[in-house]
C-alpha cells in the first residue's frame, strides 16, 4: 500500500493545478496554454498587451484591462489606445505605472 503525502502550503502559496504542472513539465508556452497576458513595455511611452479579455476603463490617465487571471492597470498622462484587436493592443502616452490587480 502506498502512503499518500499531502502537499502543505503556507498562506502565500497556492496549490498548482494539474494544467499548470503539465505546462511546466512539458515546457509549453505559458501564455498559449494558460491564457496568460503578455505585457511588453517600450520605454515610458508605449505598452503592448496581448491576450487580454476586455477594456474595463479608458481615460487619458488610466486604462484598465481584464486579463484571464488578473486586471492590468496602466497609469500615466495623455494615454490613448492607438490600435486594438481581439488579441492585442498598443497603448501610447507618458506611462508612469503598470499594476496587476
Amino acid at each position: 500500500m502506498r502512503k499518500r503525502t499531502d502537499r502543505k502550503t503556507d498562506g502565500n502559496e497556492r496549490e498548482k493545478s494539474a494544467k499548470e504542472l503539465l505546462v511546466e513539465s512539458l515546457r509549453l508556452p505559458r501564455d498559449m496554454m494558460m491564457g496568460a497576458s503578455i505585457v511588453t513595455v517600450i520605454g515610458n511611452d508605449q505598452v503592448l498587451v496581448e491576450n487580454y479579455r476586455g477594456i474595463l476603463e479608458y481615460t487619458d490617465c488610466c486604462i484598465m484591462l481584464q486579463g484571464k487571471t488578473c486586471r492590468i492597470a496602466v497609469s500615466g498622462r495623455c494615454l490613448n489606445i492607438s490600435y486594438y484587436t481581439n488579441d492585442d493592443m498598443k497603448i501610447e502616452g507618458k506611462i508612469s505605472e503598470i499594476r496587476y490587480l
